[in-house]
């Protein structure tokens, strides 16, 4: 079955189906969509089909999927000073499970040695005939030297050669790198999908059910979630907003704590956040749905906690207060200081709290 190994997306498997069979592909493509709805497992296996002779369906290449084919490369975001045993690790988590590729590093990028590679290797045949396929991961974080390289082998494209990137952030990205590619837009993933496929990995239930919730459409969201303590995360959200109604010399104590308690990890902090901003669209859900509609609360085993809120605080922005975390977010991509982030952000949670 062609793209089995990717999770729903049906229009876009159809789509990639079509344009082989009727061998009408571009020789880029821009693969959008928020992180764990298969962007990289469908790109990885598009190149599987690519590189297999006569587009095999019955017989892929398992070279592909193992990262071992001549003629496919896979590059993805890493520190300069990356030394091989880490990068063989990044590679050995691509082939284990696409959805769930380690990211170690706080602020990684391609440089523009990797790019040069790429042309290098575009200079000569393809090794089996078949052409080459170029995966790059979070395109993104491609410097701007790298860029301007990579542009220009998207405008005078090698024959036979495939160049398919993958992004959460588009607009990070140079305008002319983006015309020169198909944009393919990927989707959330939904709940009962994910929650289907935790089943299908041997996951309890009551844990799948949870982490299906609170993923926003990603898979590789809910195998974090999972390996996480899924109360303690909760209880951290629930504990920040508390903090956000306290004075601010109690505030910059918290944040400190927080700093410390993270290590000054992103991933963490954001984490946090995420979990924050599901916490309040609960609040929100509670305070303008009827009762019937409160199955599709994240977190309804704190109904309670929540009914409580909206008592305390019923003039609350809360459509405010999730734009402010979602600006955080934002913030936090683009390596502001984390500190100051989180200060700003517990000062406006309590005004858009009061609803001033």
């Amino acid at each position: 079955m062609p793209f089995e190994r990717v999770i729903g997306q049906q229009r876009i498997k159809h789509f990639f189906e079509r344009a082989i069979k009727n061998k009408r592909l571009s020789h880029a493509y821009l693969f959008v969509g928020q992180s764990g709805v298969g962007k990289e497992t469908m790109a990885i296996d598009l190149a599987r089909k690519l590189l297999s002779p006569g587009g095999s369906e019955t017989n892929p290449d398992k070279r592909v999927a193992a990262l071992t084919h001549p003629d496919f490369e896979v590059l993805f975001p890493a520190p300069a000073k990356i030394n091989e045993d880490e990068r063989q690790n990044i590679k050995a988590s691509i082939v284990e499970n696409p959805y769930h590729r380690q990211q170690p590093w706080a602020n990684p990028s391609i440089s523009i040695a990797s790019i040069r590679e790429i042309k290098r290797k575009a200079a000569y045949k393809s090794f089996e005939g078949n052409g080459r396929v170029i995966v790059i991961f979070d395109c993104e974080r491609l410097t701007i030297e790298a860029a301007n390289s990579l542009l220009k082998i998207l405008e005078e494209p090698p024959d036979k050669m495939y160049i398919i990137m993958t992004t959460a952030n588009p607009s990070q990205l140079l305008p002319t790198i983006k015309s020169r590619c198909q944009v393919v837009k990927f989707d959330p993933l939904p709940v009962t999908l994910i929650e289907e496929t935790l089943l299908r990995q041997g996951f309890e239930t009551g844990k799948a059910r949870l982490a299906a919730r609170l993923a926003s459409g990603s898979y590789k969201r809910s195998l974090e979630i999972l390996g996480d303590d899924l109360q303690k995360g909760q209880a951290a959200a629930l504990e920040f907003f508390r903090k956000s109604i306290q004075s601010n010399y109690l505030q910059l104590f918290y944040v400190e704590e927080l700093m410390q308690r993270f290590q000054r990890d992103l991933k963490g902090v954001k984490e946090l956040l995420s979990n924050l901003l599901i916490w309040f669209r609960d609040a929100m859900i509670y305070r303008e749905s009827e009762e019937s509609a409160l199955t599709s609360l994240i977190h309804i085993e704190q109904v309670e906690v929540l009914k409580n809120f909206n008592n305390n605080f019923p003039n609350a922005d809360l459509s405010g207060a999730m734009r402010e975390i979602e600006r955080s977010l934002e913030l936090l991509g683009r390596n502001v200081q984390a500190n100051l982030i989180l200060i700003v952000l517990l000062n406006n949670l309590r005004t858009f709290v009061a609803g001033r």
